[in-house]
């Protein structure tokens, strides 16, 4: 994949050693809580300078281990694979609210779900090297038809390129599914408590399987659980239940998948936002481990909002209230616990 601004990131770092790649094992195993070691690294702090962070958002990594931040200060930042800040730029607009979700597809676009302005951006190379990336296309508009958005939460692209954005706030809560270029192809999904409705779909992704099947997972956060689609949009099931237990959930907000090929996989991770925690979970939404609980603390976490997967395994987590980003390292070895307890899990 081309690097989106020209620019490769930066590898090299004692981060990226073999310690942290898929293939490692031994590399942290579930103990007795079920809480895992802190992250491997810190990135950034409170404010608005280069590096720092106002409240992020949503974090994307691209293929090469890079990867953006998108804050409230109204700016998306760009990182090297080991925590280098490379630059910044702004939105054409924030001042009614930033996006919530942001990720990278196959092509090295940058994809961002504008959510109070109604669209998606498309940012894609710059114009001249090491400058910002421009955009190269945007879909959507504000009201309740085809193709429209209220307030769009997230978007991801699965395996074919296509498009999945998930909406809410309007006179439904919906997924709609979209062309690489932002034709409209269909939607689904209501507000309500059944299976295929939802309150607030804050967070997507695509699960792969090993048979080369793909879903979508949905975040549905103020049902307190994660729902599973075909992608064409039919109901598979759902796991998830409002708490602060194993496997139990507070406020989903963002998803992420172990691909495949990883060690310990099939896998799922949710950031719950209610609950301050990362949970990784199998298929069935049975507990496998956790990382964080609330605080300030490292490794500690406050109202977390994304959470992103690495091509090395890394886990990135946009630590929200702690204006940071915390990168944790792969457990791959993580085994299912009956004492798993997780520790200052909580409202």
């Amino acid at each position: 994949m081309p690097a989106l601004w020209g620019m490769a990131p930066l590898l090299g770092s004692a981060v990226l050693g073999a310690a942290i790649l898929w293939g490692c094992t031994g590399c942290g195993e579930g103990r007795g809580s079920g809480r895992l070691p802190g992250p491997i690294q810190v990135v950034g702090e409170f404010g608005t300078d280069p590096g720092q962070f106002f409240y992020p958002r949503s974090v994307a990594v691209d293929p090469q281990g890079g990867f953006c931040v998108v804050d409230r200060s109204g700016r998306i930042q760009r990182f090297a694979a080991d925590g280098t800040f490379l630059l910044s730029f702004e939105l054409p607009a924030f001042q009614a609210g930033q996006p919530t979700g942001i990720n990278f597809a196959r092509s090295g676009e940058l994809l961002v779900a504008d959510s109070h302005y109604n669209r998606v951006l498309v940012y894609g190379a710059p114009e001249t090297p090491g400058g910002p990336p421009r955009i190269v296309r945007s879909f959507g508009s504000e009201g309740a038809g085809d193709g429209q958005f209220s307030l769009v939460r997230d978007i991801v692209e699965d395996s074919k390129g296509f498009l999945y954005v998930g909406d809410y706030d309007g006179s439904e809560d919906r997924i709609e599914k979209f062309t690489a270029e932002g034709r409209f192809l269909q939607a689904w999904g209501r507000r309500g408590t059944g299976p295929g409705e939802f309150q607030r779909p804050q967070g997507l992704c695509i699960e792969r399987r090993r048979d080369g099947a793909e879903y979508l997972l949905v975040a549905d956060s103020c049902n307190h659980r994660i729902q599973r689609f075909t992608l064409d949009g039919s109901f598979v099931d759902a796991f998830g239940s409002l708490g602060s237990g194993p496997g139990e959930l507070k406020y989903p907000y963002a998803l992420a998948a172990f691909p495949p090929e990883a060690p310990g996989a099939p896998a799922i991770l949710v950031a719950e936002w209610g609950n301050n925690r990362i949970q990784r979970l199998d298929p069935a939404g049975r507990p496998l481990a956790v990382w964080g609980g609330p605080g300030r603390e490292t490794g500690e976490l406050s109202t977390p909002w994304d959470v992103a997967l690495g091509p090395d395994g890394r886990i990135f987590v946009a630590d929200f209230g702690n204006h940071r980003i915390q990168i944790f390292q792969p457990h791959s070895t993580v085994r299912p616990d009956s004492t798993f307890r997780p520790e200052g899990a909580g409202g």
